[in-house]
């Protein structure tokens, strides 16, 4: 079984398979959104190169930049994790209860969302002072943990954007993503890369 997410317009995806490419398109897209001066493309990739290079690291197989109308430019990326062998509804309030829990201080709100695929938790993060002592990145967040049953595994997506303008149509886009999840028996073609075992069609 594969896991679809209906991506829109304002998502556009880079090629993490390729990361040569990724970062090519990705320090392009960098030269648009800042309308970079002639004589910028080095530092672009520079500075592309090592989101691209932070993101696999992570183990990413997912790697976009989303551009809603009205909104400061956020980043989405998506990563699998191993997930109890019985999702249930009590199991998504257990990790929502967890996350309030030991999330950390930056943690503003968990809900659960429905998907075709079972319950989904959607956390969001919005920093505070505590992360400006300890002088750690202060983006605010959204995250979701998405369960593909059946097969031991979880895909988790962090939208994360450094500015609060437009955070009100980063949520809706990222709502509306999550609860497109489906399922498809359609297997997409093997990926030769690090992140071959997965199955998830963006």
């Amino acid at each position: 079984m594969t896991m679809r997410l209906a991506m829109p317009d304002t998502v556009r995806t880079l090629p993490l398979c390729e990361p040569a490419r990724a970062v090519q398109e990705y320090a392009k897209i960098i030269a648009e959104l800042r309308d970079a001066p002639d004589g910028s493309a080095a530092d672009l990739e520079a500075v592309a190169s090592e989101a691209v290079d932070a993101a696999r690291a992570g183990g990413a197989f997912l790697m976009a930049v989303v551009t809603p109308p009205d909104a400061a430019p956020a980043l989405l990326t998506g990563a699998v994790l191993e997930v109890p062998p019985s999702w249930s509804v009590d199991t998504a309030e257990l990790l929502r209860d967890s996350l309030e829990d030991v999330g950390g201080p930056d943690v503003r709100e968990t809900i659960t969302l429905d998907t075709g695929l079972g319950p989904a938790v959607i956390v969001q993060r919005v920093p505070g002072a505590e992360q400006a002592r300890e002088r750690r990145p202060l983006a605010l967040q959204l995250q979701a943990f998405i369960p593909e049953p059946g097969t031991g595994r979880m895909l988790l997506l962090t939208l994360a954007c450094p500015s609060a303008a437009g955070w009100a149509a980063h949520q809706l886009l990222f709502g509306q993503l999550v609860a497109s999840a489906n399922a498809s028996r359609h297997l997409p073609p093997p990926i030769e890369d690090s992140f071959e075992h997965h199955t998830y069609r963006l």
